[in-house]
C-alpha cells in the first residue's frame, strides 16, 4: 500500500485566455476543473498505474465535497478529516498564444490542533499497512512548519518510508525528521541552502548537503531540463524526451509517484529515476492536471537520457 497525505489540497481550474493580459479585462475558457492538490495528483497517478493507493489528508466544505466525489469515481480510497471552511481553488491561465502559464493559487483553510490530531491518528493507524507514505504540498495557514516532521516520524515509527515534496520551513525542518526521498525543484534548493547553482556540480553537491541533513534519497527537479537524481553511489543527470508542453500542473507529483511505484515495485534507483522522468514528460503533454497511463511513460522510457551528473 502507498498513502498519501494532502494537507492543503484544491480544486484545479484551468482556463485557455488569447493574448492574456495583466490589469485588463480578459475572457477565457474555463477547460478543465481537477481534483488537485499534490498528493492526490499522486494518488492519481499511482491509481491509473494499478498501485494500491489510499489518500489522507484534509478538506473543507462543498470543494471538499467535489473532491472526495472525484477520487471515489477514481477508484481512490480516501480518509480526509474535515476542518471548518472551504477548500481552495487554484486557477491555471494558459495563454496559447504567448505560450505563457500564470497560476493564482488561493492560501487554503485554517485547521485547529485538535483537527491535526485526528489526522495523526489516521496516520497511525495507516502507517503500518503502508511499504510508503508520501507528503507533499503546502501548508494551510497557521499550521505548524513542524507538521510534516512531526508526522513523518509517526509513519517512520510504524514502518513506512516516507517521501516528502514541499518548500520552505515545511522542506528544511521536514529534512531532519529522515524522508527516505525528496523532491525539491533548483529555486526550492537555492532557497533553503543559500548557494548559487549554476552547474550540474553545484547540484550534485546541493544534493549531498541534502541527504548529510536527513533525507536518503534526492531528486532536484530542472523542469525541461530533466533532474538530478542523487542516493548512494548515484549521481545522475536525466535529460528528457522532447515534448510539446500542454500543462505542468502535476509534472513533479507524477515523478515523485514513479518514485514511490518503483519503490514498492523494489526498482533499482537507476530505473526508478528514468521512469520517474519520462513519467513527468508524459504528464506535462496532457491537459489540465491529467496524468499520463502506463503504456505512455513506458513508451518514453528508452527516450530518457541518463548520464553521470559530474562526468
Amino acid at each position: 500500500m502507498i498513502a498519501t497525505v494532502t494537507l492543503n489540497p484544491a480544486i484545479d481550474k484551468s482556463v485557455t485566455v488569447r493574448g492574456f493580459e495583466m490589469g485588463k479585462t480578459n475572457r477565457g475558457e474555463v477547460t478543465r476543473v481537477d481534483a488537485g492538490g499534490k498528493g492526490i495528483n499522486v494518488a492519481k497517478a499511482l491509481i491509473l498505474w494499478g498501485a494500491p493507493v489510499c489518500a489522507l489528508g484534509l478538506l473543507a466544505g462543498s470543494n471538499g465535497r467535489f473532491i472526495l466525489d472525484a477520487l471515489s469515481a477514481q477508484g481512490i480510497p480516501a480518509d480526509f478529516v474535515n476542518v471548518p471552511g472551504e477548500t481552495r481553488v487554484n486557477l491555471k491561465i494558459h495563454d496559447a498564444e504567448k505560450g505563457t502559464e500564470t497560476e493564482l493559487n488561493e492560501p487554503g483553510f485554517r485547521v485547529s490542533a485538535e483537527h491535526l490530531q485526528e489526522l495523526r491518528r489516521k496516520i497511525e493507524a495507516q502507517a503500518p499497512q503502508c511499504e510508503v507514505m508520501v507528503f507533499s504540498g503546502s501548508l494551510p495557514p497557521d499550521v505548524p512548519e513542524t507538521i510534516f516532521a512531526d508526522l513523518i516520524r509517526v509513519a517512520k515509527f510504524h514502518g513506512a518510508k516516507c517521501f516528502l515534496d514541499t518548500a520552505g520551513p515545511g522542506l528544511k525542518l521536514g529534512l531532519a525528521a529522515g524522508p527516505f526521498l525528496i523532491k525539491p525543484n533548483r529555486d526550492e534548493v537555492k532557497d533553503l541552502l543559500k548557494t548559487p547553482l549554476q552547474s550540474r556540480k553545484d547540484l550534485v553537491e546541493a544534493a549531498r548537503a541534502l541527504i548529510t541533513l536527513g533525507s536518503g534519497q534526492v531528486l532536484i527537479s530542472l523542469g525541461a531540463e530533466g533532474a538530478i537524481g542523487v542516493a548512494g553511489n548515484d549521481a545522475l543527470f536525466a535529460a528528457p524526451p522532447a515534448i510539446k508542453v500542454r500543462s505542468s500542473v502535476g509534472a513533479g507529483d507524477t515523478m515523485v509517484a514513479a518514485m514511490a511505484y518503483s519503490a514498492v515495485e523494489k526498482l533499482p534507483f537507476r530505473e526508478a529515476f528514468r521512469m520517474a522522468v519520462a513519467a513527468s514528460a508524459a504528464t506535462v503533454a496532457l491537459e489540465g492536471s491529467k496524468v499520463a497511463d502506463l503504456a505512455a511513460v513506458q513508451e518514453l522510457l528508452p527516450q530518457v537520457i541518463l548520464e553521470d551528473a559530474v562526468g
